[in-house]
């Protein structure tokens, strides 16, 4: 979609912004819930991009690099591990990246609730559901 900027007679091309699903796993929950929002907005008003299988910060790292610098974005993401969480949030907090940890503080208020800590096992829904 394109604008004319009157000021300058020249076309400015409208920037879509894009958001980035990323998970240790398929990313399949972060996906649903990105679409779910995005289901508020024009069809296409946004891109959505998954990373799923991101084991490390490296790979998390590695997939924003290759993003359109200049381009709009926001992470949600689901880590099972704590640390590889926290270390994917200082790295989009040192980028400026809003994001959201869809599984994280979840898991917190169960943990809290149950008593018990989390198995922390990667695809554990997936397993889940595959077993019923």
């Amino acid at each position: 979609m394109a604008s004319l900027d009157l000021s300058t007679d020249e076309v400015v091309e409208d920037i879509k912004p894009i958001v980035l699903v990323i998970s240790d796993a398929r990313g399949d929950t972060a996906y649903s819930v990105v679409v779910a929002a995005a289901a508020q907005y024009e069809v296409d008003a946004l891109d959505i991009v998954r990373l799923p299988d991101a084991r490390n910060v490296t790979d998390v790292i590695t997939f924003l690099d290759a993003q359109e610098e200049g381009r709009p974005m926001a992470v949600f993401h689901t880590f099972v591990d704590e640390r590889l969480r926290r270390d994917v949030r200082h790295e989009l907090v040192r980028r400026g990246i809003p994001s959201i940890d869809l599984l994280g503080p979840a898991v917190t208020v169960l943990s809290t609730l149950t008593g018990e800590e989390p198995s922390n096992q990667i695809g554990a829904l997936r397993d889940r559901l595959a077993a019923n």
